[in-house]
């Protein structure tokens, strides 16, 4: 395993860490951030996964999560957070829902910190997390998270990690610097609206590489975080979520999706489609399965069964996702 693992190690590297150059990292001060969280429900995991009797973790509360880093009231705010646990789950809301503009569109922050340097690196403690996002709050999908720290020795209870070994993972950077997320990385699906993403999961990843317990990047490669961190702050200590694209300080969004609608609807048999430049329509049902395609303004949907359908409409170099019910 050491011998297949170190050629990965060497050769893929991620952006570095929030103090050198070419870091994605962004701090909470930074005017990219319009919005910030405004809800945040969180369930508890385990202090640790091995020994349940030890309980859950219990530190801080989901009002901690919103706003700013540093705004929730926490009296020192290096514990201003809402510690998950092994495998815990926050899901976080805005005020207004985020869209896929250019570049990141929002950052996930927690408090790492930098412990020591060896003859290469600064190590820094960081506790990591899979992120997941939703336009409809029930089918949620994940940032493809690649990990390239070697998993053949477990990181202790405080070890120390690289940033440039880590992709698509909340907690990269130290407190206070986000980790930016892209949603055009995001495998596009009909069920998922990156124009209008409403909820925000971020899960903690357990850390421990012990099979039975593992949770693994999109690689397959076993995550290796520090654990076990059997107390109450154990796991995933989820800051804060930045909005850097929100509807709602963007105006060419919303007039794109007015620009398209489909009429009418509740629809019984035809269903008309109003878009410029149209280029192609393609219906799916309420699990994603393709049902129909057509290039027609005019959809013959008389032979479909009832229920909800998206409607995914490629136009003007765009795609925009209306949702319908066939009576």
């Amino acid at each position: 395993m050491i011998l297949a693992l170190a050629p990965v190690t060497l050769l893929a590297q991620f952006a570095p860490a929030a103090d050198l150059p070419g870091t994605t990292a962004m701090h909470a001060d930074s005017s990219a951030f319009v919005a910030w969280a405004t809800g945040c429900t969180t369930e508890r995991g385990l202090k640790r996964i091995d020994k349940p009797h030890l309980g859950y973790a219990e530190f801080g509360n989901d009002s901690l999560v919103l706003g700013a880093p540093g705004t929730g009231g926490a009296s020192e705010i290096v514990y201003d957070v809402v510690s998950l646990g092994d495998g815990g789950v926050a899901t976080v809301t805005f005020a207004s829902p985020i869209y896929n503009g250019e570049g990141p569109d929002f950052a996930v922050f927690e408090n790492g910190f930098g412990i020591e340097s060896d003859t290469t690196h600064t190590l820094h403690f960081l506790e990591l997390a899979f992120v997941e996002v939703s336009s409809d709050g029930e089918n949620f999908f994940r940032f493809p998270a690649v990990t390239y720290v070697p998993y053949d020795k477990q990181l202790g209870g405080y070890g120390g990690m690289v940033p440039s070994q880590i992709h698509n993972f909340a907690g990269k950077y130290d407190q206070f610097y986000g980790t930016p997320f892209d949603l055009d990385e995001v495998e596009d699906n009909v069920l998922l609206d990156k124009n209008r993403v409403t909820h925000v999961r971020i899960i903690d990843v357990v850390g421990c590489i012990k099979p039975q317990y593992a949770t693994y990047d999109s690689e397959g490669h076993i995550v290796n975080d520090p654990w076990f961190t059997s107390f109450d702050t154990g796991g995933f200590d989820l800051e804060a979520v930045g909005v850097i694209h929100d509807l709602a300080h963007n105006e060419v969004v919303e007039n794109e999706e007015e620009a398209v609608s489909v009429y009418p609807n509740p629809v019984k048999d035809r269903l008309f489609v109003k878009a410029e430049n149209l280029q192609s329509v393609e219906v799916y049902n309420i699990v994603g399965q393709h049902v129909m395609a057509t290039k027609d303004a005019v959809i013959d949907l008389s032979a479909l069964t009832e229920g909800v359908y998206f409607i995914r409409i490629s136009c003007d170099g765009k795609i925009i996702t209306k949702r319908v019910v066939k009576q």
